[in-house]
């Protein structure tokens, strides 16, 4: 079918405003808006009524224009049919919603929209009739309009992949919603006290503190946040401390504020005898994945305390740790974690005897190894074992994390 018949097709059904007409044909003539497409299309059609052709259409889609060789009577349109006249309400949408934002530290924003199920409707039947070669859909067409329109006024950019702001234009319950999003903030910390577990899942109650609290306390105060979210590259255990720079993202959810002074911020947290930061920037949701997932090689010192005294020559046996552990979870931590058997490796370890119940290992392994049952056993779930190989009791004390792996570009 000609796009001319399909033109006077549409037309006959009842008044299409220029938005909606020319948005039927969108994809031809770069250059143009839909609005602009609609004009050009109705002119044609008004052009070829004026010429003398008997053409079958609903005459309010010519209401205004001046015909020169025929008499044509047109009444004024009331409502668009497939809008239901959302177009002419753009602007006024955007002034209030710039209202909204005053109070909003932004830097870029993407527009959204919720059309009645009555405009997709239609605008699907028409569709259905003209077929769907050449349209663009309502809803994005109204998002791109008013993203325009903000953008002319609070002078900031659209950002489609990870905006500050999502402002949702709701036409069926006539108002508008402003979502937003969280701030993401990179870091690396440092644990130099015992006791103190990474997230606040341990406290108030049996921990008077935890990592995460202390380093969101002054970013809450700044960006008026409503709560916040810490991720870390991996943890160490309550009771143990971390010596090198582990990264972490922590994401502020809802923030008014977003412009922060990170080198006072570090200050005021490294005042804290406790924890220690350094690095602090803005980062986004996906580096979130990548610290979760990361996989880098860790360090760790531990004293280890025997039941039995051991024999100096009888350390060289702990060589034989290096290779490949198979670890059932953890006793102390199978009620919140899967039962099963991993494997994980011991890259190398070192020893050094104190005296002759006590001796200082450092052990570098892969992430997600438990030190403490490679040290103890965990009664057979973690083999081979301090423990095992030395066939003596084996407990470990004062656990540190001295050495991290960073994951690359950051």
């Amino acid at each position: 079918m000609k796009i001319e018949e399909n033109i006077i097709k549409v037309l006959k059904r009842g008044f299409l405003c220029d938005h909606c007409l020319g948005r039927l044909w969108s994809q031809l003539l770069s250059g143009f808006s839909n609005e602009e497409r609609g004009k050009i299309i109705r002119k044609y059609i008004a052009f070829l009524i004026d010429s003398g052709e008997k053409i079958d259409v609903d005459m309010s889609n010519f209401y205004e224009i001046k015909f020169k060789n025929v008499k044509i009577e047109s009444k004024k349109p009331i409502e668009c049919i497939v809008c239901k006249n959302i177009f002419q309400s753009i602007d006024e949408i955007a002034k209030n919603t710039v209202k909204k934002l005053k109070k909003i530290e932004f830097n870029n924003f993407l527009v959204g929209s919720t059309i009645p199920d009555s405009i997709l409707n239609i605008e699907e039947t028409i569709w259905s009739e003209i077929g769907i070669n050449y349209v663009e859909s309502i809803k994005s067409e109204i998002n791109r309009e008013l993203g325009k329109k903000l953008g002319s006024i609070i002078k900031k950019p659209v950002n489609f992949k990870n905006p500050d702001v999502l402002i949702i234009a709701d036409f069926k319950k006539n108002n508008v919603e402003i979502v937003i999003n969280s701030l993401y903030i990179l870091g690396y910390y440092k644990k130099l006290k015992r006791g103190i577990p990474q997230c606040k899942w341990g406290t108030p109650g049996k921990y008077k503190t935890s990592v995460q609290e202390i380093i969101a306390k002054p970013l809450m105060k700044v960006t008026k946040g409503i709560s916040n979210k810490f991720s870390g590259s991996g943890r160490e255990d309550i009771d143990a401390r971390c010596l090198d720079w582990r990264p972490f993202v922590i994401e502020i959810i809802k923030p008014k504020i977003r412009k922060i002074n990170f080198r006072k911020i570090e200050k005021q947290i490294n005042k804290s005898r406790k924890v220690k930061v350094k690095g602090l920037k803005v980062s986004n949701k996906f580096t979130v994945r990548r610290i979760k997932s990361e996989t880098g090689d860790k360090t760790y010192k531990a004293l280890v305390k025997f039941k039995k005294p051991v024999k100096k020559q009888e350390l060289k046996k702990l060589k034989s740790l290096i290779g490949i552990i198979s670890q059932r979870t953890p006793q102390r931590v199978v009620h919140r974690r899967a039962d099963l058997i991993r494997k994980r490796s011991v890259k190398d370890i070192k020893y050094k005897q104190i005296n002759k119940k006590t001796i200082e290992l450092k052990i570098k392994t892969t992430a997600g190894l438990y030190i403490k049952e490679l040290i103890t056993g965990d009664k057979g779930r973690t083999k081979p074992s301090v423990s095992e190989v030395l066939d003596n009791e084996a407990i470990p004390k004062n656990l540190d994390v001295i050495k991290i792996e960073k994951p690359k570009n950051l």
